[in-house]
């Protein structure tokens, strides 16, 4: 990015260049990177609550016809407790970048999709249903280790679409001129 100016008039030199260093110190590029990190933020939830769309605007693959009769009526794609939605964070690293994402081990799962096997450990199963009846008490079941197949489709969540750029860089002009005034 860079920003020319043409003093005319009886503007105070002196004044222009105290504005355009207001530009240069660091704490007003973390301020900015900071602001930049939240409208990511903010534009990265919406996609999971509202457009269910990846930033190139192609929608997200559906549920498999099994998984759509596990699901509850208010759960939606990447939706069922809403821990991704809710993990989406920024950090400002110095003065020169922002990085935004989610800390949960299965984020990039749906951000690139997945096809593979994996491991599940022994774990004890509750069951509180058999034969479509609920059972009057739940019963458990160990359940051993074994390994997985699963396919799970890439639903890219994090990315800027045109629409969010444009707004990045309104963003960024309305900051810039706030330090130029």
């Amino acid at each position: 990015m860079s920003i020319g100016v043409e003093v005319t008039g009886e503007l105070d030199l002196r004044s222009v260049i105290e504005r355009m260093q207001r530009l240069a110190k660091p704490e007003n590029k973390r301020k900015l990177l900071g602001l930049i990190g939240a409208e990511v933020e903010s534009q990265t939830h919406e996609r999971f609550r509202d457009t269910k769309q990846s930033p190139d605007g192609s929608s997200w693959e559906s549920w498999s016809l099994g998984y759509a009769k596990r699901r509850e009526g208010q759960h939606s794609l990447l939706m069922s407790s809403g821990d991704l939605d809710e993990s989406i964070q920024s950090f400002v690293k110095g003065s020169t970048a922002v990085h935004v994402g989610s800390p949960l081990s299965y984020a990039h799962v749906h951000q690139d999709g997945f096809n593979g096997s994996v491991q599940v450990p022994a774990h004890v199963r509750r069951i509180t249903q058999a034969f479509g009846r609920a059972l009057k008490f739940p019963v458990y079941q160990t359940v051993g280790s074994h390994s997985r197949t699963m396919n799970i489709p890439q639903r890219q969540y994090l990315g800027l679409s045109s629409d969010n750029q444009k707004e990045l860089l309104t963003l960024i002009a309305r900051f810039n001129q706030e330090l130029l005034e």
